[in-house]
């Protein structure tokens, strides 16, 4: 096992007060300003989990949490570089790199990790119609920012999605949970791939790679609490006069419940929650590109 997950995603943004209080309202928290780096953190234990710097608006890269410090060395003499100090919250030993699509690829082994937060309320107690478990009890969410515990994943653009696929598998071992293709299966459109941690059950995507005319970003996903925190988030979010993009609704690759919002630079985030598990014996699923395969319940998707 090389990765032991996805850890921070990184941006540029031209207004880091409005992108400050954009991702406040949707569920992080504030990390540490540090010069012209702003760093927000979860309700988790990450030292951040997003942080971006002041310039014209852009996606550059992401950060993942190495395995083992034998594994960062691996990764570094894979990609001929080297390992210095980490300068970001948390220090620990890293290296950096790029895709060949041009996206930076951090590795961080030995980070400091942060005390987990209070993310208000009990657990979901069900009634439904296989049982009443919740008796003489009420259900009452509080009204908030939804409480963001981690980042999720992310689903990027790719020109050449095939190769991009290939090659994340090649050198981070990431494995596809779900493959569309356009019909044919050996065309490929997009993959739903998960780290390959052997046994162990890990999340079904933490990166999902879609064909398109150019490189580019679809959205970041945090994971929130549950349920009620995507549907409280999203109450306050509308409150606030924010721009939605999409939800809520039920994913069919990865099933989570989504719920997506559009930045102030125009990037897009998505909360979820109650995602699938994966691991070494779940079989790689294939299915051709269609409305069915975007969401088993909720409303279209822009623009289809």
């Amino acid at each position: 096992m090389l990765i032991d997950d996805i850890e921070y995603v990184i941006f540029r943004h031209p207004d880091l007060a409005a992108i400050r209080q954009f991702m406040l309202d949707y569920g992080l928290l504030d990390a540490v300003q540090q010069d012209d780096a702003l760093y927000l953190r979860s309700y988790g234990d990450a030292p951040f989990s997003y942080v971006t710097t002041q310039g014209d608006a852009a996606f550059v890269g992401m950060g993942f949490r190495v395995a083992s410090e034998d594994a960062l060395l691996q990764l570094a003499t894979r990609f001929g570089a080297d390992i210095t100090d980490c300068p970001h919250p948390g220090g620990g030993r890293y290296f950096h790199t790029t895709d060949p699509e041009g996206r930076r690829l951090e590795f961080v082994f030995g980070a400091r990790r942060l005390e987990p937060l209070p993310s208000g309320g009990e657990p979901i107690v069900w009634n439904d119609a296989h049982a009443k478990n919740r008796l003489g009890r009420y259900q009452r969410p509080g009204y908030g920012p939804s409480h963001i515990q981690r980042l999720g994943h992310l689903v990027v653009f790719s020109s050449c999605a095939q190769q991009m696929i290939e090659w994340y598998g090649q050198n981070l071992g990431l494995k596809p949970s779900e493959l569309i293709h356009d019909g044919n299966e050996a065309n490929v459109l997009a993959a739903f791939m998960h780290l390959d941690k052997g046994a162990e059950w890990t999340d079904h995507h933490t990166l999902a790679i879609v064909q398109a005319a150019a490189p580019g970003l679809d959205h970041v996903s945090f994971e929130c609490r549950d349920f009620d925190d995507v549907g409280t988030g999203h109450m306050l979010m509308q409150d606030k006069g924010y721009k939605h993009r999409w939800g809520i609704g039920r994913h069919f690759h990865g099933s989570q419940i989504f719920d997506y919002w559009t930045d102030p630079a125009g990037f897009h985030v998505e909360h979820y929650s109650d995602g699938d598990m994966v691991n070494a014996d779940t079989p790689t699923l294939r299915y051709p590109f269609g409305r069915d395969t975007l969401l088993q319940w909720g409303p279209p998707f822009p623009g289809l």
